[in-house]
């Protein structure tokens, strides 16, 4: 493995000159308590999509590369999560090639259902220490990677007017979409739903997706950011939620899943914040939503662990943030031996905090009350490292941009359970919105 240490600039200005370059992406990963790495690729020597009704020839091509690669897990010559490997996004609609049985609308973003670059070089960003590397496994990848970036400073964000966003759904139609699966529930049809709406809008005239990622980031402190560019649009996420991630362990490899379930907005008085992380924390539905989808979680863990090795480390813990707080919980397995990637996502993919519970029969409900694909929203963006590793976010708080930068559309849902309020559902929405919305437009969607 090839390391060299460069001088820190910050990971903006070090991709600034990689803006609009395809299959060019910047990601975050960790956690804020460390400071957290940034991971920027570019220059893939390889390709793998998965288009409709293509089946899950991707995933076996995925899993391909991950044998051929394997290195040694010990070898890693920084802390930083990725040093070559597998970088790409998930869509919802993947699914599909892995239970065929679903009927779920086509993606209306003309992305793949999931694509995946493979690189031999990258570079890490130690945000804690302030220091960077390029890394990999190619010299030739490294010095192209590290000729490619940026040391100067770079203007803030430019960004058009765009218009009032609008809506899928209006808002009634929002809420008796809330209200009909609130009956299904009743019907015992499945106990949980997550109902999504699209919101859009229109730039006056093109923009840089990596303006608007920036300026969205800037906004907030979500774990998760990542903008991924393709040859027919971006996708970018400040996603809080972990789906997964996997860490080579003396006794083989664990898996933790963080899902997320329960939102509540900030306040700039004091009093009235601690009331509102107090309301969240001790919400009867929020708890049952989050319980409920832990144990979806857990049953999904106990496919590909070892028996007895899974652990609930958290539930229901309160995560904070800029301008919402989260409940969150965290559940942990031993992989079984011999249990692949592929394995890993079949038996977890999509995560049941987007979904709902049983998971296929709220994923068939979503489909009929939404009545378009999601794309790359709710479905997972992350990375496989060739040393065992991996790491990828729920693909929440996530836009997208058409390939003629003029078009964001920001997709944006919450639970539905037996115990939920249509009207609160709906705020709920926009709340999640409001990092996308307050970059957006000043107008604020009602």
């Amino acid at each position: 493995m090839i390391c060299s240490e460069i001088d820190w600039r910050c990971p903006y200005v070090a991709f600034a000159p990689l803006a609009g370059e395809a299959h060019a992406h910047l990601l975050s990963a960790g956690d804020h308590a460390r400071g957290g790495w940034s991971v920027l690729v570019a220059f893939p020597t390889q390709i793998i999509t998965a288009e409709p009704n293509d089946g899950a020839a991707w995933l076996a091509a995925v899993q391909e590369v991950i044998d051929a690669r394997a290195t040694d897990a010990h070898a890693a010559p920084t802390q930083a999560p990725f040093h070559s490997g597998l970088v790409g996004f998930v869509g919802y609609e993947a699914l599909k090639s892995i239970e065929p049985s679903l009927d779920l609308p086509v993606s209306p973003y003309g992305l793949p259902d999931a694509v995946f670059g493979v690189y031999d070089a990258v570079a890490v960003f130690s945000r804690e220490e302030q220091r960077a590397y390029v890394v990999g496994c190619d010299k030739a990848a490294c010095d192209q990677l590290a000729n490619a970036l940026g040391a100067d400073p770079i203007a803030p964000p430019a960004l058009p007017e765009f218009s009032a966003p609008s809506s899928n759904f209006s808002r009634q139609e929002y809420e008796e979409a809330v209200s009909s699966v609130i009956e299904k529930i009743k019907c015992g049809d499945f106990y949980q739903a997550n109902i999504a709406q699209t919101l859009h809008a229109i730039g006056d005239k093109g923009f840089s997706s990596f303006d608007l990622y920036r300026a969205i980031a800037c906004e907030s402190d979500s774990v998760f950011g990542a903008i991924l560019q393709y040859p027919n649009g971006a996708v970018l996420s400040n996603s809080p939620e972990r789906f997964f991630q996997i860490q080579p362990c003396s006794s083989g490899r664990r898996i933790i899943v963080e899902p997320i379930k329960g939102t509540r907005g900030r306040s700039a008085d004091r009093a009235e914040d601690a009331a509102l992380a107090k309301a969240l924390v001790s919400d009867p539905k929020d708890r049952a939503e989050n319980i409920m989808i832990a144990d979806l979680m857990r049953n999904d863990l106990s496919k590909i662990c070892t028996d007895g090795s899974i652990d609930e480390e958290e539930i229901c813990a309160l995560m904070t943030l800029t301008k919402v707080r989260h409940l969150v919980s965290r559940i942990s397995g031993e992989l079984r031996e011999g249990v692949s990637m592929s394995d890993v996502f079949r038996a977890v993919f999509p995560s049941g905090s987007i979904t709902g519970a049983p998971k296929i029969a709220a994923m068939d409900a979503i489909a009929r009350v939404e009545r378009v694909g999601r794309g790359p929203y709710c479905g997972a963006i992350g990375f496989f490292d060739d040393a065992g590793g991996a790491d990828f976010s729920v693909a929440i708080r996530t836009l997208i941009t058409n390939d003629s930068a003029t078009s964001v559309f920001a997709p944006v849902g919450g639970g539905v359970t037996l115990r939920s309020n249509p009207q609160a559902e709906y705020e709920e929405t926009l709340i999640k919105a409001k990092s996308a919305l307050d970059v957006l437009s000043p107008r604020a969607l009602q």
